[in-house]
């Protein structure tokens, strides 16, 4: 826990020592105001720990935890506009305090930081490809994700597919640059990609099941949100498949309603259902099946299994999360 506490702290001393202020203020000041707010810092975190697993230069390893920090914060401003999101992280959202066009330029200047950043170090273009690569997967997977407010069906492949490209291939390429920077074998890098992927699957259906299933105050979004917006997360997905006909016709005719219409008896109805069918235990048991394919992963890296501490009582850490 030690390592992990000095990295936090070295890479939260080097966002404070990062000067995001500039002209005009309307496109600086919501950058500073998004990144600087207490997130969980994980993608430069994935970042730093991988590079100390390989034993890299830490000084180096900064810059892409920051680009991969500038990244995700951009992504978020973004979707805060299309999901029509009024907090984040227990503060108002970007296109909110200020408004819809200024959070498209800042996030655009964002993502072009981003890339400055993953030049800097020796390997930068090496890195820049990967950012590239993850941008490109992430849109796809954004795309997706809209698609399925207006599809019909929507599969629990298709699902798992969509939040691969849209949440796991960010935390796998975190711990990818992580390892480049520090000049790892390519086998090893892989599984490390691989742990990445497996260990954001369960991230995010984790979150999933935070969304309903936790302390407002704490997660920092509103509860129910995908409910409320009908999204067919994998709790919805998994509902449809386990409930009988009577609940499965319910459950769609809450999910075809005007979003904004009886919220909360529509949140409170729903989560009736999912609690009836242990649609949160169903869920946590195919989290648990993702969590260790991602210590198989990591334990065929060719390291001394004490090497790999450091990152594995991170990625314990993380499973255990309330927010």
């Amino acid at each position: 826990m030690e390592k992990i506490k000095q990295l936090q702290q070295d890479f939260a001393e080097f966002l404070a020592n990062t000067n995001f202020n500039g002209q005009p203020k309307e496109l600086y000041e919501p950058i500073a105001y998004t990144i600087l707010q207490s997130g969980k810092r994980l993608r430069p975190m994935l970042c730093l720990l991988a590079n100390e697993l390989f034993d890299g230069d830490e000084q180096q390893a900064l810059w892409p935890a920051l680009a991969l920090e500038t990244f995700h914060n951009f992504t978020l401003i973004h979707d805060d506009i299309m999901d029509k999101a009024p907090m984040r992280r227990g503060m108002p959202t970007v296109y909110q305090k200020w408004n819809a066009d200024i959070a498209i330029l800042s996030g655009d200047a964002m993502l072009a930081q981003a890339f400055q950043y993953a030049l800097k170090p020796d390997k930068g273009a090496e890195l820049a490809r990967q950012l590239g690569k993850v941008a490109i997967e992430i849109c796809e997977g954004q795309q997706m994700d809209l698609n399925f407010e207006t599809l019909g069906n929507v599969t629990i492949p298709e699902y798992l597919e969509m939040i691969r490209l849209k949440t796991a291939v960010l935390l796998a390429t975190a711990l990818q640059m992580g390892a480049t920077v520090a000049g790892a074998k390519e086998t090893d890098i892989q599984h490390l990609y691989d742990f990445g992927i497996n260990l954001g699957m369960s991230f995010q259906l984790q979150d999933d099941i935070l969304d309903l299933y936790s302390d407002v105050a704490v997660f920092g979004k509103r509860h129910g949100g995908d409910i409320a917006d009908n999204k067919k997360t994998y709790l919805y997905l998994k509902a449809l498949e386990m409930a009988s006909e009577k609940d499965r016709k319910r459950l769609e005719q809450l999910f075809a309603l005007r979003i904004g219409h009886d919220e909360e008896e529509k949140i409170e109805e729903v989560q009736s259902i999912y609690d009836r069918l242990q649609v949160r235990e169903a869920v946590e048991q195919v989290m648990l099946d993702y969590d260790h394919k991602a210590f198989a992963a990591l334990e065929a890296i060719d390291l001394p299994e004490e090497r790999k501490t450091h990152l594995r009582t991170y990625a314990e850490l993380l499973s255990g999360r309330k927010k």
